[in-house]
């Protein structure tokens, strides 16, 4: 078994370099959730809408609501999630800014079925990449757990 890069590199990281590194793996994740989310209610939308049915914010609520995760019939487009892409190098999905500025083509049958297929991948390609996130805000806290166990006079400093 190869060791991942990625962890080979946190050995060699300084304490409060690990720590920055695992809040901003968190940070990244809480925002790549928040796009997830909001490509899956549009994903949800326009799948009820090929299926002929009305795609409708009440029904949005219901589908979110009965997801695995607690947690108008025109496009309706967040200001906070395309401010959110403003500024980032390259988003996870390359495409994700223009399939969100990109009004749901209700009336026809093909465009929004490429539409749909489009939102599948920018969601798969989400999920894909939170996972790698997860896994690596969790190699963060074992690195940073393994350091205190080793070496309990380091938590004086996190802990008063």
């Amino acid at each position: 078994m190869t060791e991942d890069p990625f962890t080979g590199r946190l050995q060699s990281e300084p304490l409060v370099g690990l720590r920055a590194l695992r809040e901003a793996l968190r940070e990244e994740e809480r925002q790549v959730s928040y796009w997830r989310r909001l490509v899956q209610g549009r994903l949800d939308l326009a799948r009820t809408a090929l299926a002929g049915g009305e795609p409708t914010a009440e029904f949005l609520a219901i589908t979110a609501a009965t997801r695995e995760r607690p947690s108008e019939t025109r496009a309706r487009r967040s200001p906070a999630f395309t401010g959110s892409l403003r500024g980032r190098e390259s988003p996870p999905v390359g495409d994700l800014g223009r399939l969100w500025e990109t009004p749901m083509p209700w009336d026809d049958t093909e465009q929004l079925t490429a539409m749909t297929n489009a939102l599948a991948e920018a969601e798969t390609a989400l999920s894909l990449y939170r996972r790698t996130l997860h896994q690596r805000i969790d190699a963060c806290t074992a690195e940073l757990v393994g350091r205190y166990r080793r070496d309990l006079k380091q938590l004086d400093r996190i802990v008063p």
